[in-house]
C-alpha cells in the first residue's frame, strides 16, 4: 500500500522534474524497484522449489519451476536483459522489430508484442484478483480451509496476499477514470499507472511466494520438533 499510494503522494508534493527523473525514468525507482522485487521473488521461489522437492509431488515442482521461470522472464524483460544497466544499443535488426529500440520481447511490434506483453500482464492481473483476493476472502468468510498437505494447500494464496491481490490488478483504474472524465490524465494522477501496475504485480508475486515459503518452513519446523520429541 505504501509503494502504491506513495506514487500519488510523491507526485503531489514534488516537482515534475524530480518525479520524472527519479521515479518514472527507466532508471527510476518504479522500474528498478520492479526488477529488484522480481529478483527477490525468484530467489525465494528457488528456495521454495528446493523445499517442495521433499514433498514428493512432481506437480509442485512443475508449478514452482514455472513460477521461477516467469519471474526470470518478467524481470529480464523489465531490465531489457541488462541493456538499461549496461547501456548498450539494441542491434539494428532487433531494434527494427521493437517499438522502443530495446533488447526485449514484450515491446515487439504487432501481434508478438501483444502476446508477450499484454496477454501475460492481463493473465497475471486476473490471477491476482481472483486467486489472490476474491477466493481467499470468500473462503475465509465461509470458514473453509484447504486440506493440509494437498496440492491446493501449497499453491493457493492466503489472506496475507489479499491487499496486494487487490491493488495489483486495480492500480491503473484511478488514472483511467481520471482520463475518461477529464479527457486527459491530470495532476496528480499522472504517475504512469502502467509501470506502477507492473511494480504492484511484482509485489504480489513476491508476497505470494514468501507466504508459500513460510508455509513450507513451518512444516519443516513442525517435523523437526516431532523428531526431537
Amino acid at each position: 500500500m505504501v509503494l502504491y499510494f506513495g506514487h500519488y503522494v510523491l507526485r503531489a508534493v514534488t516537482p515534475f522534474e524530480f518525479f520524472d527523473r527519479y521515479i518514472l525514468h527507466e532508471s527510476g525507482a518504479t522500474e528498478q524497484g520492479t526488477v529488484l522485487v522480481l529478483v527477490l521473488a525468484l530467489l525465494t521461489g528457488l528456495l521454495v522449489l528446493r523445499q517442495a522437492s521433499s514433498l514428493g509431488d512432481k506437480r509442485l515442482l512443475l508449478f514452482f519451476g514455472l513460477f521461477c521461470l516467469g519471474c526470470l522472464y518478467f524481470g529480464g524483460e523489465e531490465a531489457s536483459w541488462g541493456q538499461h544497466w549496461m547501456g548498450w544499443d539494441a542491434p539494428d535488426q532487433w531494434a527494427a522489430l521493437n517499438n522502443q529500440n530495446e533488447t526485449n520481447l514484450h515491446n515487439s511490434n504487432g501481434l508478438a508484442g501483444s502476446l508477450l506483453d499484454q496477454l501475460p500482464r492481463n493473465l497475471l492481473s486476473l490471477a491476482a484478483l481472483i486467486g489472490g483476493a476474491i477466493i481467499p476472502l470468500v473462503r475465509r468468510a465461509r470458514g473453509k480451509r484447504y486440506e493440509s498437505g494437498s496440492f491446493a494447500y501449497w499453491i493457493m494464496p492466503g489472506v496475507a496476499c489479499v491487499p496486494a491481490g487487490l491493488i495489483a490488478p486495480l492500480s491503473s483504474i484511478p488514472q483511467k477514470i481520471c482520463e475518461s472524465i477529464a479527457g486527459d490524465v491530470v495532476w496528480p494522477m499522472d504517475i504512469n499507472a502502467g509501470e506502477v501496475k507492473e511494480l504492484m504485480i511484482a509485489v504480489f508475486l513476491f508476497v505470494y511466494i514468501v507466504t508459500v515459503w513460510i508455509r513450507l518452513r513451518n512444516r519443516d519446523d513442525v517435523s523437526e520438533q516431532r523428531m526431537s520429541d
